[in-house]
């Protein structure tokens, strides 16, 4: 009887004892470090035989930001940004073929959104605050003289806006030639041939390709800049009758 009471006591305090276990990680393939946590940074993408261990690139977070404006509703604002941008890409085919300088007489650039600035005039953080252009840029190639200089080509030029040069003239001092000459290279490279180009200005000056965090940057300039909200990205690839241009938010001598 002794026996029989003393093996029901173990079995109940077994009962409310506490149960070992092995929590099984639902991560795949996270490495662990020294501190015991787990490196949660997004895995590269790569494509594996078996499809369900493929992992595909996640968008930037501009570009969800855009889809999310486009699934909240946003889709109207956001179907009509490339035909405001339209006139910007299209100048060259509109006008029968024009030269870089033609073309950047009427560029327009990036839609810009209101932003924090927008509460205190009554407008919501996204609405539409204005395009960028490149007024300053064209004035200074024919102020310095480099508009008689340039021949035949083929150029490329990254053009910078009017607040990326406004912010250079804030910081660094006035424009000079050698700083505009620094966004014109001799050749005709599209944004999949920056990579590998020889991106010598023709002021001489070596530019300097980088990629990083998954975009390309000469400079220090993003090539192919997305912006935020539902509006025109930063217009790239525009074909010239004697080159091609792409827009910068950030002039090259900063």
């Amino acid at each position: 009887m002794k026996l029989f009471l003393s093996l029901a006591l173990v079995s109940g305090a077994a009962a409310f004892a506490p149960q070992a276990g092995v929590r099984q990680s639902t991560g795949l393939n996270q490495h662990i470090g020294s501190g015991g946590m787990a490196d949660t940074r997004d895995p590269d993408a790569f494509a594996d035989e078996d499809p369900r261990k493929s992992i595909s690139a996640a968008p930037s977070f501009e570009e969800y930001l855009k889809q999310r404006a486009a699934e909240s509703g946003g889709a109207p604002a956001a179907a009509a940004a490339p035909a405001a941008a339209a006139p910007a890409a299209a100048a060259p085919a509109g006008a029968g073929g024009s030269d870089v300088l033609g073309t950047l007489s009427s560029l327009e650039g990036p839609g810009q959104v209101w932003g924090a600035d927008g509460i205190a005039v009554g407008k919501e953080e996204n609405d539409l605050k204005g395009y960028e252009n490149f007024s300053k840029f064209y004035d200074a190639i024919n102020q310095f003289g480099i508009a008689a200089e340039l021949g035949a080509g083929p150029y490329t030029v990254f053009a910078p806006t009017d607040p990326a040069l406004e912010t250079y003239e804030l910081t660094r001092g006035p424009l000079t030639a050698d700083v505009i000459k620094m966004h014109i290279v001799n050749g005709k490279f599209s944004t999949a041939d920056v990579p590998t180009a020889d991106l010598t200005s023709i002021g001489g000056d070596k530019l300097n390709y980088r990629y990083a965090v998954r975009k390309n940057f000469v400079n220090d300039a993003i090539i192919g800049e997305k912006t935020f909200g539902p509006y025109a990205d930063y217009p790239v690839d525009i074909a010239c009758d004697n080159g091609v241009i792409h827009t910068v938010g950030l002039c090259f001598a900063m």
